[in-house]
């Protein structure tokens, strides 16, 4: 495989770096230089907090800092008697290097590489999409440039909540303030004004926003700087970091307004806010560019504001999946997850989603309506029946998306011109807005047709499985269902035949970390309205099951869900607990920061989370603490059931992380029915090369073959961050 050479540029900056260090002198083992707003490897915007940590018997006056050979010492302030640290600027574009010499005669202290990305990216999401409409003007940021990447000037936006407990703008920055303007009083017990700062601007080609409480008559700027103004007492040096839902395509920079920043749950408790338009996965379904949008945001906080403590994320539906990506492919920039209305990752879901489309073909075209009603349909897709719509989530819920993911045309936005977007006629070679084509440089590029590789496959699932061995339909439906099912092609199309995954496709969704295999060990609040009965025009996707499905993936790969906890509300009065599980996250990271020991960290989650994280149910207000479990005969479970999905109706693991299952052959002792010779001719004539075998892990099923994965220029390539491994293309 040949290697670009952006790759050559990146892997080379080690190389570099171990090629500079001969000349240096022994002091070196004692004295380091460490970048602290972001990995030295992903500087973006010609500038970064670095750090110097000086050997014993030199002092901060006698050192001398250079970057690319230019004295930068007078951007660093002493804060302690071996530390320095500020922030230094004019980094250029690609590998720069940093020294650290004494002053009296030039021996060398610390050495450092850096390399430095444009700010509009990308670092290591790979490249952007194309085409890319940039919504600046919608946001508020002006006209977007006539051409090149989406590109915005800074600005910054005041506010005051007043006591009639309403955000407004602040008008004036010099007293006297207005006289509704009301007070907080932090986490830390500081009583402040509460008036929110709100910074604007482009970031990784996403509009972001970031909100902290703040003194406009003596703003914070340069706080790491000699005579800067670091945050005052409003700020308790904590982030949170809320992800945005959907799951749709991209192709454009998403927009929102400046007043999206204004959360007062976490501002009035002193947390500062933080996110971008790309981290709302309804703006491309994206995690790997959401993960590269939050690293590159959180470095300009760290630049403009200081170093927070920890970084809570938070999030509903498509918010949880990016959480949960994450936490597993770039740990670190996440200390604590919030999952509301949880899936695990989209991938695997996806497969189980489009079933629905494939069934709901079937239902349409080869049976009759009254023989099937949802009752009857619920026993083959295994979700449960709306209460007014008497049909299931997967007929009235998840046929939204079960047509878009698959399908290249369906679910742009508004913004996105007709003329740009694909269509199989006129416009092969346009936008298409798949799932699988938004996450191109994961899953990789078929050479045939110039589309993204799809792993969607649903050969030898036995669709209606569970139903038929415990009576609920007859042989002659399930065979008739099974034999008629068909699948997708690649345009989302329905086909008699099913489908089969593009194997580079299935490999591809392993090794780049698009099926989230493993959980992670950080800390867990997983927060679930119960909504699998309840609807009013479209179901809600976000069934209970989908808590459970994570949990089995995360004890599989940690040996244990003690790193989590799960609280379900539901009934008529339902409790808002977003205030109590980020008082909770606080509560388990400050216990774990306290804890020196030399145990794991995840070892150290477990040890520190606090005696009254227990998981429990909220039922029309009422409390009920218990372990969450599969049981029926639980309180919660009594109160509000749990149901399934198609591919757990179809005899699947829990887990779900098969995109492709093995395969075994027919066997009569796996039905409690017995079929008649013809029969299991015809059985046999269906399933030709076996049915599924859900005792074993999917085809080519592995972990991620690495955290930190920098995507490359060819779709279906990757290197760890700084070194040489490649995937496949």
């Amino acid at each position: 495989m040949s290697i670009s050479s952006n790759t050559k540029r990146f892997l080379g900056y080690g190389l570099a770096l171990l090629a500079f260090g001969g000349s240096f002198g022994s002091a070196l083992a004692q004295s380091t230089i460490t970048v602290l707003s972001t990995r030295a490897d992903s500087v973006s915007g010609g500038d970064a907090v670095v750090q110097v940590s000086l050997p014993a018997g030199i002092s901060p006056l006698q050192v001398v800092i250079l970057r690319n050979g230019a004295d930068v010492t007078s951007s660093f302030v002493a804060t302690d008697l071996s530390t320095m640290k500020g922030l230094v600027s004019g980094f250029n574009v690609g590998l720069n290097v940093m020294l650290a010499k004494t002053r009296s005669d030039g021996t060398f202290l610390s050495k450092a590489a850096v390399q430095n990305w444009p700010t509009y990216g990308p670092i290591f999401a790979g490249p952007h999409q194309r085409p890319w409409i940039c919504e600046t003007d919608s946001s508020g940021l002006g006209p977007p440039p006539a051409s090149g990447p989406c590109v915005a000037p800074t600005r910054y936006d005041w506010f005051y909540k007043n006591t009639a407990g309403a955000f407004v703008p602040l008008t004036t920055l010099t007293p006297p303030f207005p006289a509704d303007l009301a007070q907080t009083t932090t986490i830390d017990g500081n009583t402040v004004n509460y008036i929110v700062r709100v910074e604007s601007g482009t970031i990784d080609e996403s509009i972001y926003r970031i909100a902290i409480i703040d003194d406009p008559t003596n703003p914070i700027s340069n706080p790491w700087s000699p005579g800067g103004k670091k945050p005052g007492r409003g700020w308790n040096n904590k982030l949170v970091y809320p992800f945005g839902p959907g799951a749709g395509p991209g192709f454009h920079s998403g927009s929102n307004l400046v007043t999206s920043a204004l959360l007062d749950g976490p501002l009035s408790l002193g947390f500062a806010v933080a996110f971008g338009t790309r981290n709302t996965y309804g703006t491309g379904s994206d995690d790997v560019i959401s993960a590269e949008t939050t690293m590159m945001i959180k470095e300009r906080f760290i630049e403009q504001y200081g170093l927070p403590k920890f970084t809570i994320a938070t999030g509903s539906s498509g918010g949880s999946i990016q959480q949960h990506y994450i936490a597993q492919n770039y740990p670190g920039l996440l200390d604590a997850i919030t999952p509301n209305a949880s899936f695990s990752d989209l991938a695997s879901m996806a497969a189980d989603v489009l079933d629905c489309q494939v069934l709901i073909n079937y239902f349409n075209q080869y049976t009759n309506p009254a023989n099937w009603p949802g009752s009857r349909r619920a026993l083959i897709d295994g979700y449960a029946l709306g209460t007014q719509s008497g049909q299931t989530t997967c007929q009235n819920g998840w046929s939204n998306f079960s047509n878009r993911w698959q399908n290249p045309t369906a679910g742009f936005a508004a913004v996105v011109p007709t003329q740009l977007r694909y269509d199989p006629i006129t416009n092969r070679s346009g936008a298409r807005a798949d799932y699988w084509d938004a996450n191109v440089n994961s899953f990789g590029r078929d050479p045939a047709t110039g589309f993204a590789r799809s792993p969607y496959d649903n050969i030898g699932i036995q669709y209606g499985l569970n139903a038929l061995n415990s009576g609920g339909i007859t042989k002659a439906e399930f065979l008739d269902l099974n034999e008629k099912i068909g699948g997708l092609d690649i345009d989302g199309n329905y086909v008699p035949h099913r489908s089969t995954a593009d194997p580079i496709a299935l490999l591809n969704a392993y090794q780049s970390g698009r099926v989230v295999t493993s959980g992670g060990t950080l800390p867990i609040i997983d927060v679930r309205p119960y909504v699998d009965t309840s609807d009013t025009g479209l179901l809600s996707i976000h069934t209970r099951i989908r808590t459970f499905i994570f949990l089995a993936r995360l004890a599989s790969s940690n040996g244990t869900i003690a790193n989590q906890v799960s609280w379900l509300t539901g009934g008529i009065s339902q409790p808002d607990l977003s205030t109590a599980t980020l008082l909770a996250h606080n509560d388990w990271l400050e216990r774990i920061l306290a804890d020196h020991s030399d145990l794991p960290y995840a070892a150290k989650v477990i040890l520190n989370k606090p005696d009254y994280l227990k998981d429990a149910c909220w039922y029309d207000g009422v409390k009920h603490e218990e372990t969450l479990t599969l049981d029926p005969s639980a309180t919660c479970n009594q109160l509000m059931p749990v149901y399934g999905t198609v591919r757990l109706a179809a005899g699947g693991s829990l887990g779900g992380t098969a995109l492709k299952c093995q395969l075994k052959p027919v066997t009569v002792t796996d039905y409690t029915v017995s079929f008649t010779p013809a029969e299991l001719v015809r059985l046999n004539s269906i399933f030709p090369q076996g049915v599924c075998d859900w005792s074993k892990p999917g085809v080519l099923e592995q972990f991620p073959a690495d955290t930190w994965l920098h995507f490359l220029p060819e779709a279906g390539t990757w290197a760890r961050m700084g070194h040489s491994s490649f995937g496949n293309n």
